[in-house]
C-alpha cells in the first residue's frame, strides 16, 4: 500500500475496502489519517466489524447493498451499520436492475441528498450495446443493457450518469435532490470544492439535458466539447 501512497500522491482520494480481512482496520485507520476517504464493500463484515471501521475512520460505502452481506434481523450487517452512522455516505447505483426502487427511496430517506451518491458502476460497455465484453478478467455478456457472467452474476452496469439521474427521479425523489447526489455530493465528498456547482471561482463544467434527460451540450472548463446552444 506504501507504494501506492507514494506514486498517487494527493490523487489518491478513494480506497475501497473489507474491513472484515487481516489488516483491514489497520488500513482503514492509517488512510483515514492520511485524509483518504475510506468506503466499505465487497465484504461479508458483521454489523460489528463494519462498525469498528467507521470508528476507524471509514466515511462511505460503494455501491451500497451489492457486493455485500444482506442485511437480517439477526445479523444486520455492514448496511445497517452505515445507516446508524450519520456522517458515514452511501453510493447507489440506481439503473432499474441493481436496487428495487424501494430500496433507491430509502436510501435517499434516511441519508439524504447530502450523503447519498449516483454513481454508474459502468464497465465499458456503457453505451455500446449488447455483446460480449472482457471485464476485470472475466467475459461479460450484455443482454438488453444488464452485464452478467456467464454464471448470472450481475457484473457492473451500463447506465449512464444522465440515465440514472432521470431514473431516479421517477423514483420520485425530487429532481433538486437527484442532481446533488450526482454532482455536488459526490465532489464534496472528495473535497473538490471547485466542482459540483455553479459559482464563482468553480470549474465551468456543464451538461444541458432535455426535458428527456438526453444531452444536448457539454461544457468542459468553460469549453464546448459536446453539442451547441
Amino acid at each position: 500500500m506504501q507504494l501506492v501512497l507514494d506514486r498517487a500522491g494527493p490523487l489518491l482520494k478513494m480506497v475501497t475496502l473489507a474491513p472484515e480481512l487481516p489488516g483491514g482496520l489497520e488500513l482503514t485507520r492509517a488512510l483515514a489519517t492520511l485524509g483518504v476517504v475510506v468506503a466499505l464493500a465487497h465484504s461479508d463484515a458483521t454489523y460489528e466489524e463494519a462498525t469498528a471501521a467507521f470508528r476507524e475512520g471509514a466515511s462511505h460505502v460503494t455501491h451500497c447493498f451489492n457486493g455485500m452481506r444482506p442485511i437480517h434481523h439477526r445479523e444486520p450487517g455492514l448496511i445497517v451499520a452505515a445507516f446508524e452512522q450519520p456522517q458515514v455516505s452511501v453510493q447507489a447505483i440506481v439503473d432499474q436492475v441493481h436496487l428495487h426502487p424501494a430500496m433507491v427511496r430509502m436510501l435517499h430517506r434516511l441519508k439524504g441528498p447530502d450523503r447519498m451518491v449516483l454513481i454508474t458502476d459502468a464497465l465499458q460497455a456503457m453505451g455500446l450495446g449488447d455483446g460480449t465484453y472482457a471485464f476485470g478478467g472475466h467475459e461479460v455478456m450484455v443482454l438488453e443493457g444488464v452485464a452478467r457472467l456467464a454464471d448470472g452474476t450481475l457484473a457492473s452496469s451500463t447506465v449512464t450518469m444522465n440515465e440514472a439521474l432521470r431514473n431516479t427521479v421517477a423514483l420520485g425523489i425530487p429532481l433538486a435532490d437527484a442532481v446533488a447526489m450526482a454532482s455536488t455530493t459526490p465532489a464534496n465528498l472528495l473535497q473538490l470544492r471547485h466542482k459540483g456547482r455553479i459559482a464563482v471561482g468553480a470549474d465551468a463544467d456543464l451538461v444541458l439535458l432535455d426535458r428527456e434527460y438526453q444531452v444536448v451540450w457539454t461544457l468542459v472548463q468553460g469549453r464546448s466539447v459536446y453539442g451547441t446552444i
